[in-house]
């Protein structure tokens, strides 16, 4: 059979898959949860696979290869799993995680066994064409989008549990970008499988749209998406405060969720917080502490001798603000002071960024639009130039 573009799009998509999942597993295995999203492009690796010899008939030559087509019974399970591990506090495996992969393990097993014992006539017909697929095979296919829609659908909800209370304790965009990777390949993930379920529903009505082509095309740009953020931005793999800021986090959503509301039963009393709050104001503008890139809630809070808990009660009843947008809009002050000053207009308006404690150009770029409604270097043009006229 000749290869076509999209026979070369799932090629080189499993290739890429493969490679990225060999550097994670070497260069950022130390954080526990890489090592589920290694298993996870391993299997896209074999779902890209399965994809391609399904359509070129490779599986009547080697009908045993034809056990790939249950990759996907683990690939949503690896998804959830590196999920809840990366929001997580966990470093090693829970035994009962093992479950997660029983319906994957049940039906490599049968699947083993039918061929085993020469059940020849229960797979000749899947391995030939979807539409002669029998019955069995077509309830598998609805099994595969359940389970894939039920885990996509819980790791969503993690992620949105997360994301509530991230801002509350982080200063920096990393473990915002890992935030925003997550949810994308998540949704992504939720997208694949809602369109393989509309394939297989116009199947089912004697529709067939591409025989299973235009998803395969759809799921190689997927996985060359994550290649390409993974290629390019391979810090989001890793991060010195990444189980502090998880472990805060945690914090802080179980208190709300056992109090019903946040900061209930903290203990701080208004005086307190208010005394706190302008304890933290003192420090940002005389110490410049907001100059730390990776600034956490907790590093901030042990500087004052008080709970990371409080420190944010404080920050978020007191000053009206979480404790992200606290120590950027103290960022984004230095940055226009700086950029007001004729002394410092030789230097580049990313140098001033990154002294103010700034650690990506997007995030600052966005952050500075928001606050002034303008660009940094509008800003700076605008005001030295109205200073020049002074």
């Amino acid at each position: 059979m000749e290869l076509t573009v999209a026979h070369i799009a799932m090629i080189v998509a499993a290739s890429q898959s493969f490679l990225l999942a060999v550097l994670i597993l070497q260069k950022h295995r130390a954080l526990f949860a890489n090592r589920f999203l290694a298993l996870l492009l391993l299997s896209f690796t074999v779902i890209l696979l399965h994809m391609f010899f399904q359509d070129i008939g490779v599986y009547q030559r080697f009908p045993v290869l034809y056990l790939a087509v249950g990759a996907p019974l683990a690939a949503s399970q690896l998804q959830y799993l590196y999920t809840k591990y990366l929001l997580g506090r966990e470093s090693s495996f829970r035994r009962s995680d093992w479950l997660h992969f029983l319906p994957f393990a049940l039906f490599e097993t049968g699947m083993g066994a039918a061929m085993l014992f020469g059940w020849a006539d229960f797979t000749d017909a899947a391995i030939a064409s979807p539409e002669t697929a029998p019955l069995f095979f077509r309830a598998l296919n609805w099994v595969f989008i359940a389970q894939g829609v039920t885990y996509m659908s819980a790791s969503l909800r993690l992620i949105v549990r997360y994301d509530r209370h991230l801002k509350d304790v982080i200063s920096s965009s990393l473990d915002e970008m890992r935030m925003t990777w997550l949810r994308n390949i998540t949704i992504a993930g939720l997208t694949a499988w809602s369109l393989f379920f509309v394939e297989d529903l116009l199947l089912t009505q004697g529709v067939n749209l591409s025989n299973f082509v235009f998803v395969s095309v759809l799921f190689a740009l997927y996985v060359y998406a994550m290649g390409f953020v993974g290629l390019t931005k391979s810090e989001i793999f890793s991060s010195p405060a990444v189980e502090e800021t998880m472990q805060q986090v945690s914090r802080i959503d179980a208190d709300e969720r056992t109090a019903g509301a946040k900061y209930e039963r903290s203990g701080l009393s208004p005086d307190a917080a208010e005394t706190l709050a302008a304890r933290v104001t003192a420090l940002m503008e005389t110490d410049g502490v907001y100059t730390d890139p990776m600034l956490t809630l907790a590093q901030l809070a042990e500087s004052l001798a008080v709970s990371p808990h409080h420190l944010s009660e404080a920050i978020n009843t007191r000053l009206g603000k979480n404790f992200y947008d606290l120590v950027n809009g103290h960022r984004i002050a230095r940055v226009k002071r700086d950029l007001a000053d004729p002394a410092k207009k030789h230097l580049k308006i990313l140098s001033l960024a990154f002294d103010a404690g700034f650690n990506s150009k997007a995030s600052f770029n966005t952050l500075f639009k928001e606050q002034t409604g303008v660009t940094p270097s509008e800003y700076r043009k605008s005001i030295l130039h109205t200073s020049g006229d002074e």
